[in-house]
């Protein structure tokens, strides 16, 4: 398992992660999926009586096969005036080397530079064209999709030479983005926490809801309204044809019945969100909460590692 916790106070940026590393493999619950029918309603067969599944890639199942402690996932990018440091999930080695390995080469690389940087969005943009570089050749001749390849990701966090606020980012790999999360340059939500990983048990805590039941809802409610919509048409096609019987006078043959389908009922799922004020959160506070949802994933496992930044120094 993995579990990554960037939080963001009006004053510092606190990051937090587990020591264990795991490996994974992807399943496909048969019991979840649409089976192939023939026109009887029969479950289809192929000419060796094999059964036929219709899945897409978000029906795979990334499952936790083998896990481990000790490992180092809170790395060091870039230091000095400008504090930057990542917790890192998702694939734990590209090419045989550890992704704390590859970001003690950024660091030192970084550390070599004549002009250093002072922007954390410049550094975060500098270090994933360095790690796609190394992902690219780790997965250049693989024949899996590309929609299969497991990329590290990062939440990076850290306090620019010249920035007033700190700042958290999410970094993917795979996707070739880097994104504000928090902080300086997303003054609409400057303070707050973000996870990474296997987050279920943080993420129900903070927003009153896991992913899974929250795609669970939204998935049974449209499948139910398709049925309810043409449940409704037959009914009122019933109901006319029964009328209009009773009186004795036929439907007209340019008649058409259509009722309008109702796609989709948004639900509001911010308000189960737990009401925090990160802004004020005190340094030693922000740092605790941050263990605490650690812990809160891991359960059994108190493998963790803190950092926080503050102006102008790192700890």
């Amino acid at each position: 398992m993995t579990i990554n916790i960037g939080l963001v106070t009006s004053d510092a940026v606190v990051l937090a992660c587990d020591s264990v590393a795991s490996t994974t493999s992807y399943f496909l619950d048969p019991i979840a999926l649409q089976w192939a029918r023939d026109a009887d309603g029969k479950w289809a067969k192929d000419a060796d009586g094999k059964f036929s599944l219709k899945f897409d890639f978000d029906d795979y199942q990334s499952i936790v096969t083998n896990a481990w402690g000790g490992v180092t996932k809170m790395l060091p990018l870039h230091k000095g005036e400008s504090p930057v440091v990542a917790v890192t999930a998702g694939l734990a080695k590209i090419k045989g080397r550890p992704i704390a390995s590859l970001a003690g080469e950024f660091f030192e690389k970084s550390e070599k530079r004549k002009r250093k940087c002072v922007n954390v969005d410049v550094i975060c943009k500098e270090f994933l064209e360095f790690i796609r570089a190394k992902y690219d050749e780790h997965y250049k001749d693989s024949s899996l999709p590309e929609v299969l390849r497991e990329g590290p990701e990062f939440l990076v966090g850290g306090f620019g030479r010249d920035d007033e606020f700190p700042s958290l980012y999410r970094i993917s790999v795979r996707e070739k983005k880097v994104k504000a999360e928090l902080g300086q340059p997303v003054p609409q939500t400057r303070t707050g926490v973000s996870w990474n990983g296997q987050s279920d048990a943080v993420e129900r805590f903070i927003r009153g809801y896991a992913y899974e039941a929250r795609r669970h809802v939204e998935r049974t409610v449209a499948a139910e309204l398709k049925t309810h919509g043409g449940i409704v048409a037959k009914y009122v096609s019933d109901e006319i044809n029964g009328l209009m019987g009773k009186i004795g006078q036929p439907i007209p043959p340019d008649f058409k019945l259509e009722i309008p389908e109702l796609k989709e009922i948004k639900v509001d799922w911010s308000q189960f969100v737990v009401d925090i004020d990160y802004a004020n959160l005190p340094i030693q506070e922000a740092v605790k909460f941050a263990s605490f949802l650690v812990l809160v994933q891991e359960r059994l496992i108190p493998l963790s590692q803190v950092v926080r930044f503050r102006r102008p120094r790192w700890v």
